[in-house]
């Protein structure tokens, strides 16, 4: 699609920004575009830009093979230089010779409220006070990082990171992989959410948050277990702690580093029978019943599957060297991570 050919630059707003990418909101009235993101580019030296079209042949050859229902639909669009010099970047140097960008669909379309849990996790909610405070949909967004079983350390690799730049603790991610831990893990990232909004959402509109999020832990199938399985490193040249140089970055570590670096929408909904994307082929499967509530519609989007150019080995290198003190460490604020022995027995905080 000639995006430029249908609308203009002053109907996109700035609307997020990552380390690699700009997004802007469409604000017109082009039917198709409603309630669309696009993604652009931010400048990178050229040893380490990784173009659109590559990334698109990326997520669509590499990733949706591996999560063929959840990967946030992605399309790809011609750009031209007068076209993404117009766009509002507040101050953002964008890829200027970029001759592509992805059309996304707008997850957060609406009216959403936002509640900020954590350094990468939020909590939104289609809180309604014109209709007697009414919420129809949840979503959190968060992102999972590094998920592997823990058999040496202290402290897992994600939450080793946080404690080094200085975050406070939230939740353990290695937590929502095992029936031992996933109450902990729920009842920990539940915690900093204000106790007016989850009397709003769990009592005055009676959805049941935490357990349906614990019913979405509970399919085998889960993002959780499947960016774990994908995550795993099977060949020892993998290993970050022996990269020395640019070619030793393999394509499939390259694939594990995005995958551990991705971020999630789930949501949680009101079933609604009138509804075409409720009833859909892809939604039949995600609609859920909880006795005397009624239904619910769980689903999960995966995003930022940005591929990582092989001239980031060394800031691996650094974070890693900078992380060896932390893993065996005691953090009287920080409980321990849960770890797993030889034998595949869990050993809970």
């Amino acid at each position: 699609m000639e995006i430029y050919k249908i609308t203009n630059p002053e109907q996109w707003s700035y609307f997020a920004k990552g380390q690699a990418n700009i997004l802007f909101k469409y604000n017109g009235n082009h039917e198709y575009l409603k309630h669309k993101l696009l993604r652009v580019r931010l400048f990178k030296e050229d040893k380490q830009y990784i173009t659109t079209c590559e990334l698109y042949d990326f997520i669509e050859l590499k990733c949706k093979n591996l999560f063929p229902q959840q990967i946030i639909d992605v399309q790809l669009v011609v750009l031209t230089t007068d076209f993404v010099n117009q766009l509002d970047s507040k101050g953002d140097k964008l890829q200027i010779g970029e001759r592509y960008g992805l059309l996304i669909p707008n997850i957060l379309h609406g009216n959403y409220d936002k509640s900020i849990l954590s350094k990468n996790c939020n909590l939104y909610y289609d809180y309604k006070p014109q209709s007697n405070d009414k919420i129809d949909s949840v979503i959190f967004e968060l992102k999972p990082k590094w998920l592997y079983d823990n058999t040496s350390s202290n402290y897992c690799r994600t939450c080793s990171l946080n404690q080094l730049k200085g975050f406070k603790r939230h939740y353990c991610p290695l937590d929502f992989l095992y029936e031992e831990t996933i109450d902990q893990g729920l009842n920990d990232l539940f915690d900093p959410i204000p106790q007016d909004i989850i009397q709003k959402i769990e009592v005055s509109n009676k959805i049941p948050l935490k357990q349906l999020f614990r019913m979405f832990l509970n399919n085998p199938e889960n993002v959780f277990l499947k960016l774990k399985q994908y995550q795993k490193i099977n060949n020892k040249n993998d290993l970050i702690k022996n990269l020395s140089s640019p070619n030793d970055v393999s394509q499939n570590l390259s694939l594990v580093m995005t995958l551990r670096d991705v971020g999630l929408f789930i949501k949680f909904e009101k079933y609604d029978k009138s509804s075409n994307i409720h009833n859909s082929h892809d939604n039949v499967s995600n609609i859920v019943s909880v006795d005397n509530l009624g239904k619910f519609v769980i689903t999960c989007n995966i995003y930022d599957l940005d591929l990582k150019s092989n001239t980031k080995y060394k800031h691996w290198l650094e974070i890693e060297e900078q992380l060896q003190p932390i893993y065996n460490s005691t953090n009287p604020n920080w409980k321990h991570c849960t770890g797993v022995t030889s034998d595949g027995t869990v050993i809970k905080h």
